[in-house]
């Protein structure tokens, strides 16, 4: 897996704006399947689903992955969806899952 955390830049207007890093850090991690979802506005639409994932880092370097960063796994590039959801009933037992959609 290859995680590509948000970062801060400045767009040629002088804005700043955070976005994927360029450069993506090689990490592990424990990916496993959430949900497969049919929305109620992809019904009208026909049968849609959108693939969910539920994402943990093992021994990751960097601190929370924002919102604008991204991962690719097994060739398939996703994105961070929601809020993190933090665990920390023990320091043997914390964690932080994230919720991975691809697009």
């Amino acid at each position: 897996m290859v995680v590509y955390p948000e970062e801060t830049t400045t767009d040629a207007d002088g804005n700043t704006v955070t976005r994927p890093s360029k450069v993506g850090v090689p990490c592990r991690a424990v990916i496993q399947t959430n949900t497969l979802m049919i929305g109620d506005e992809d019904q009208a639409v026909g049968f849609q689903t959108e693939e969910q994932l539920r994402l943990r880092l093992v021994n990751y370097p960097g601190g929370e992955l924002g919102a604008q960063s991204q991962v690719v796994w097994n060739g398939r590039r996703y994105s961070i969806h929601g809020e993190p959801r933090r665990f920390n009933s023990s320091p043997r037992t914390a964690h932080v899952d994230y919720t991975i959609k691809r697009f």
